[in-house]
C-alpha cells in the first residue's frame, strides 16, 4: 500500500551505488528516512534533482512500520526555485538552513503548523528581492518558538542581560560565558520586533552585529537541544554574509 503527501528535503546520502537515503520532513509525519533508487542516465524515473537539501516534493512511498526506511516510489517537485538553488548568497543560505533543520527536526509526529513556517520562509527567501542579508537571523529566532526556546525578553528594560542557559533575562551577568551584553539583548530584541514578516526592515547593517547574533542564536540552540553538535557550514555563511 502507498502513501502520498508533501514534504522537505532535509539531507540526502548515497546508500549504496544507485540509491540515497532521504530524511523528509512532512506536515502530517514530522521527519522520516525513506530510501530510493535513482534511475540510470537517460531513463525515466527518481533523480538526483529531486533531493536536493530543502526541495519541495510531492512524493509517494510504500508504508512500513514506524522507524523503519520506507521505499519510495515516485516524487516530483511541488514548488520549482528560481534562485535558491542558483543565487550564490541565497545558495549558501540553503546550506545553513538544511544543516540546521536537520539537526533540531528529528520527530516523527504531526507538526503542521512548523511545516508550513519552514515551507512559507523558503519561498519567501527564494522570491525575496534586495537584500536578505538577516533572513536567517529572522527565521532563526521565530523557529525558536515553534521549538518551545522562544526567549523571553520581555523584562530586558531593567535587567539588561540575558542569560543563555536560563533562558531569562538578568540584572547583572550570571556566573558562566553564556550571555548576552546589554548592547546584544538590544538587537535580539530588533528581531524579535520586527519578525519573519517584516525581516527585511530588520536595523541590523553592520557586518558585525550579523555575525555576533547569528552565533548567539546558534549558541542558544547548542545548549537548550540534545545532540545539536557543530554547524559546519556556519563558518561559510559568516564569511559569505560579511
Amino acid at each position: 500500500m502507498s502513501e502520498t503527501r508533501e514534504g522537505i528535503v532535509l539531507r540526502s546520502v548515497p546508500y549504496g551505488e544507485n540509491r540515497l537515503i532521504v530524511n523528509i520532513f512532512t506536515a502530517d509525519r514530522g521527519t522520516f528516512g525513506l530510501i530510493a533508487t535513482i534511475s540510470k542516465k537517460g531513463k525515466a524515473g527518481l533523480k538526483k534533482a529531486h533531493f536536493q537539501n530543502l526541495q519541495i516534493l510531492e512524493f509517494s512511498h510504500a508504508e512500513k512500520s514506524k522507524g523503519e526506511l520506507k521505499r519510495l516510489e515516485e516524487a516530483r517537485i511541488h514548488y520549482s526555485y528560481q534562485n535558491l538553488f542558483f543565487d550564490p548568497i541565497r545558495s549558501c543560505l540553503s546550506l545553513f538552513l538544511a544543516e540546521l533543520l536537520y539537526k533540531v527536526l528529528k520527530e516523527e509526529e504531526p507538526q503542521a503548523e512548523l511545516y508550513a513556517f519552514v515551507k512559507d520562509s523558503l519561498i519567501q527567501l527564494d522570491q525575496a528581492e534586495g537584500s536578505f542579508a538577516n533572513f536567517h537571523l529572522a527565521f532563526l529566532m521565530e523557529l525558536s518558538a515553534f521549538l518551545g526556546l522562544f526567549p523571553d525578553l520581555s523584562q530586558s528594560d531593567q535587567k539588561p542581560y540575558f542569560d543563555l542557559l536560563e533562558g531569562q533575562s538578568c540584572l547583572k551577568p550570571p556566573q558562566h560565558s553564556y550571555y548576552l551584553m546589554p548592547e546584544e539583548t538590544l538587537l535580539w530584541q530588533e528581531i524579535q520586533v520586527q519578525g519573519m514578516r517584516n525581516w527585511q526592515d530588520i536595523k541590523l547593517n553592520k557586518s558585525s552585529h550579523r555575525r555576533q547574533v547569528l552565533q548567539s542564536l546558534v549558541d542558544y540552540f547548542r545548549l537548550h537541544l540534545n545532540d545539536f553538535g557543530e554547524v559546519r557550514s556556519l563558518s561559510i555563511l559568516r564569511e559569505v554574509m560579511a
